[in-house]
């Protein structure tokens, strides 16, 4: 049975089970159960340097989304709820319909309630809404914090959870959410995975050249060992756990928080390699080369620190994010401001920063390599605007002004030196959502 026949049945058992819940605790359901989604339709090109997707300096309309959400609140306190999301951005998604989230929710008082199921993932201010078009007037939210690469590892925990609010009194509203589980990856070769791969098998490939060459008696450096590619890749979440806070403060439309992620993942597979020979050997020759790999990681930290304020039709926001893996640190910041001008215009502006390495902002270490210094890093100022043609169609155009490549390879290699990726470049995109 084919994916998309699959999840029709699934859709089709979760509305079965909403029709159970009917009979079982003999609500209206048919007044309870609410049905809504969207599909959109975007395009990208920048200007230089191939960023977010393959090949994107030709442009692409490669850039579609589609959900549908079933929910219900079938007794008093409990709410359960699904999506099923389609994505084709670029190599990710394919327009595979897949489960999105999916939960039972039951609050048994304002300070408590429980969820369980796969929720989404509480990161940053704006984690859980990034696919809804109709909360923001960006097409695309900061990468230095919601980078698209990591979506995947963002999106929803598999778990349960607890979460609830606090009447402070005088000093405002505490709302705080703590879970524990594990994370399905439903994809090992794209996004920050790829990139992880392809950054510890570049290791690899230097460590394995200078063996190959003292086994062989060769001068070390003779022996050129290049990455091809990974097989059989498998990453698996023995454990995660984390929690966020928000502190709506006394001052009217002013809120802060923290939201933090700390666990370990499993990486199996195969890295391939090909290997040349030096050409002064009369046997000469080209072979491949497997080294397999069974590893495991810690998430040290991923963490997000969040600063909000609204008044009337204005925002303001700001949130610095790190992350910590294994030896790896890397961290970003932006500051955003929004305003909707009436009913039918919005625009909103941010600047964006993300180095791929906390400890070396300055690219020192591209430099050692005979690379530009911008390669550590990624600044980007974006103006974005939003047009609501109706109150269920929108149409939104946006254009980033970039510098430095951090995001668009995988550090600390690339395949030329001779001709380095540009350091001011743009990218200019746009997006039609309707919703339902």
């Amino acid at each position: 049975m084919g994916r998309l026949s699959i999840t029709f049945c699934l859709i089709a058992l979760a509305l079965s089970c909403f029709a159970g819940l009917q009979d079982t605790f003999a609500q209206g359901l048919d007044d309870d159960l609410y049905i809504n989604g969207f599909v959109s339709q975007g395009y990208l090109n920048t200007s230089e340097n191939d960023y977010l997707v393959p090949r994107s300096t030709n442009g692409t309309a490669d850039f579609t989304e589609a959900a549908i959400t079933f929910s219900a609140n079938p007794m008093d306190r409990l709410r359960i709820g699904v999506q099923f999301m389609a994505r084709n951005f670029g190599p990710h998604g394919n327009s595979q319909v897949q489960l999105d989230w999916a939960f039972g929710d039951y609050r048994f008082k304002d300070e408590l309630g429980f969820r369980a199921g796969r929720v989404k993932l509480p990161y940053g201010f704006y984690n859980e809404g990034r696919d809804v078009d109709m909360l923001r007037t960006s097409i695309f939210l900061p990468q230095s914090v919601y980078n698209e690469k990591m979506r995947d590892l963002l999106l929803a925990y598999q778990g349960a959870g607890a979460y609830g609010s606090f009447d402070l009194g005088g000093g405002g509203e505490l709302d705080y959410h703590v879970f524990g589980g594990t994370l399905n990856v439903s994809d090992a070769t794209k996004g920050i995975w790829d990139d992880t791969t392809r950054a510890g098998a570049q290791t690899v490939a230097m460590i394995t050249g200078l063996v190959i060459d003292q086994q062989n008696g060769w001068a070390p450096g003779t022996t050129d060992v290049d990455y091809r590619n990974a097989t059989n890749s498998e990453i698996t979440f023995p454990w995660i756990w984390g929690g966020s806070l928000a502190w709506n403060t006394p001052l009217d439309g002013l809120r802060l928080g923290a939201t933090f992620m700390n666990g370990r993942y499993h990486y199996q597979g195969d890295l391939h390699f090909d290997v040349v020979e030096p050409e002064s050997e009369p046997d000469s020759d080209r072979y491949s080369l497997t080294a397999s790999v069974d590893e495991t990681i810690n998430i040290d930290y991923v963490m997000v620190a969040s600063a909000e304020y609204t008044h009337g039709n204005l925002i303001f926001a700001a949130e610095y994010s790190g992350e910590k893996f294994g030896p790896d640190k890397s961290n970003g910041w932006y500051g955003l401001a929004g305003y909707r001008v009436n009913d039918l215009f919005s625009l909103a502006g941010y600047y964006s920063v993300s180095y791929g390495d906390s400890n070396d902002k300055t690219g020192e270490a591209y430099q050692r390599l005979g690379l530009p210094d911008y390669y550590a890093w990624l600044k980007d100022a974006t103006i974005s605007t939003r047009f609501d043609l109706t109150s269920f169609w929108l149409v939104k155009f946006e254009y980033h002004f970039l510098n430095g490549v951090e995001q668009t390879i995988s550090p600390p290699i690339v395949d030329d030196f001779n001709e380095p990726l540009a350091k001011n470049w743009g990218m200019i995109t746009a997006k039609t959502t309707f919703a339902f």
